[in-house]
């Protein structure tokens, strides 16, 4: 939201250069569009020249906040992005431990629920944000924390699929170790720190 304004300067910035210059004419053309000799050449519109610099000010005034925002954003650093990650994955954590712990009392459907609402909920959330936090805390600690994370996403759906097939028993296999990916995503996450 913070980068709305800065590209919308510099939208309009483009907008208005490009209508100045518009009043700015090839001769030739000019000429043969209005019909006039190749002496009659019409001169240049009067508004070309302060709607050309009006953009060039709109564009840079963009690039200027654009790139304010842009430090804002990273101003928690690679700390900030690691504690944010931290409590996500801790969350998770605590939901995949409360499914492993109670697998054998949990019906097929209710099983299922419970990993619908993270698998549309925290998991897609986390999820959607990887680029951002692997350009925060750099490409090396994004792929140790990342693989662990995706590990348990992808056997919380094996989880789902063989739930919803009726094979019980080789569903709740899968929980424990989607809970120790996960732990081992959090640990990676807290050696960051």
């Amino acid at each position: 939201m913070k980068n709305l304004f800065p590209n919308l300067l510099i939208v309009l910035g483009f907008c208005v250069g490009t209508i100045g210059a518009t009043g700015f004419h090839s001769p030739a053309d000019s000429a043969n569009a209005q019909g006039l000799t190749a002496g009659e050449e019409p001169a240049t519109e009067s508004y070309a020249w302060a709607f050309l610099m009006g953009g060039m000010v709109l564009l840079g005034a963009g690039a200027v906040l654009g790139r304010g925002a842009k430090d804002d954003a990273h101003a928690g650093g690679k700390s900030g992005a690691v504690a944010a990650i931290r409590k996500e994955l801790v969350e998770i954590q605590s939901l995949v431990v409360g499914l492993d712990e109670s697998k054998g009392t949990l019906e097929n459907a209710e099983l299922m629920a419970r990993i619908d609402d993270m698998r549309t909920g925290i998991l897609f959330d986390l999820g959607s944000r990887s680029d951002s936090f692997a350009s925060q805390i750099g490409f090396d600690a994004y792929a140790h924390i990342w693989g662990d994370f995706a590990t348990c996403e992808r056997l919380l759906n094996r989880c789902w699929s063989m739930a919803a097939d009726g094979h019980s028993d080789e569903s709740r296999a899968e929980l424990p170790l989607a809970r120790a990916a996960i732990d081992s995503a959090v640990g990676s996450c807290a050696s960051l720190a």
